[in-house]
């Protein structure tokens, strides 16, 4: 018994230590290569469905920017409009949120993942 309690105890440590060190700042603007992947989610009040979708983008992004991105949809381009109101950064992948994340993460929302991104 105490063996298992030492056990979880070093694995939650270790799980807390990697948190930490993913950490993600938040930044005003980033360079973009221009294009990216958007995904959306749809949150149920059990369940929460994501769709991944190619996307194009300015290559420069601030935060309160609203943005025509155009998105591919069965092998054509759309035009929609993204409002921006936050961006994070890990490294040099972005993402461009729609809502500003909670602070714990359990709520999600639509999102553009970009790679290489960096912060201007």
């Amino acid at each position: 018994m105490f063996r298992r309690y030492i056990a979880f105890t070093l694995m939650a440590m270790v799980a807390v230590s990697v948190a930490k060190a993913q950490q993600l700042d938040y930044v005003y603007s980033v360079s973009t290569p221009g294009e990216g992947r958007l995904v959306t989610v749809d949150n149920y009040w059990l369940l929460a469905f994501s769709y991944t979708y190619d996307i194009r983008l300015p290559e420069h992004v601030s935060q309160g920017d609203k943005v025509m991105i155009e998105i591919k949809q069965d092998d054509s381009w759309q035009a929609e409009a993204f409002t921006v109101t936050a961006i994070s950064i890990f490294q040099d992948l972005c993402r461009l949120h729609r809502q500003h994340p909670s602070q714990d993460g359990r709520f999600p929302s639509d999102a553009i993942y970009i790679q290489p991104c960096r912060s201007e």
